[in-house]
């Protein structure tokens, strides 16, 4: 009897052991990132995930202008949440915060709420829906924007200070423009700036939207 008893502690013992262990093993499957604008490139992060996603990607922003990646919550994929909007500014200018989670049950919690939202707020019919009880037509035509006024700039003479002010970047994406220009020995043509990898044809769009003329001469 007393070996029988001793038997069921070890067996029970054994068998807390092996719980523990398995909740150990699943709690560090769950890791969570957190990447920094400005200093750790989200958009990369962002970029590769995209990539990586094999279900489906579901996207809930407040604003969205940068058609190079994606703020995904990808069903059995990591979840990516932050203040981290989808914009060169996020990326470049603004201190901003993403958080790459691969909890399933906190991805569950957001994918429910991204349904909740898609579903009764945000949808296109629901949409519609609001704007019939308001009475105002769905999609009115905004008047125009005023134009910017030109601001020219030589990317070659400019100095950190006139990079920084006229073509709204960071302080590091500045330097690195001077030390590609002193590496060059001059930019031959303004489109030499997109041999850095912060720089691509969607800056270029939003300088030519805000009026800005880059030349090197």
């Amino acid at each position: 009897m007393h070996n029988l008893r001793r038997n069921a502690k070890y067996s029970i013992l054994a068998f807390l052991i092996l719980i523990f262990s398995i909740t150990i093993s699943i709690s560090t499957l769950a890791k969570t990132e957190v990447y920094f604008s400005l200093y750790d490139n989200p958009q990369k992060e962002i970029i590769k995930n995209i990539n990586q996603a094999k279900a489906f990607i579901n996207i809930a922003m407040y604003i969205f202008t940068d058609r190079e990646i994606a703020l995904p919550l990808v069903k059995a994929q990591p979840l990516l949440t932050g203040s981290y909007n989808w914009t060169f500014s996020a990326n470049n200018r603004n201190d901003e915060n993403l958080m790459v989670i691969n909890d399933p049950e906190i991805v569950e919690i957001f994918q429910n709420q991204f349904i909740n939202l898609w579903t009764n707020k945000y949808s296109l019919e629901r949409t519609r829906q609001l704007y019939q009880i308001a009475e105002v037509d769905f999609l009115p035509n905004s008047p125009p924007s005023p134009k910017p006024e030109a601001q020219i700039i030589n990317i070659n003479t400019a100095s950190q200070e006139e990079l920084i002010k006229i073509l709204k970047i960071t302080k590091p994406l500045a330097w690195k423009i001077i030390a590609l220009s002193d590496e060059l020995e001059g930019f031959k043509e303004p489109k030499d700036l997109t041999q850095l990898p912060e720089i691509t044809i969607l800056e270029w769009e939003e300088w030519k939207e805000q009026g800005i003329i880059i030349t090197v001469n």
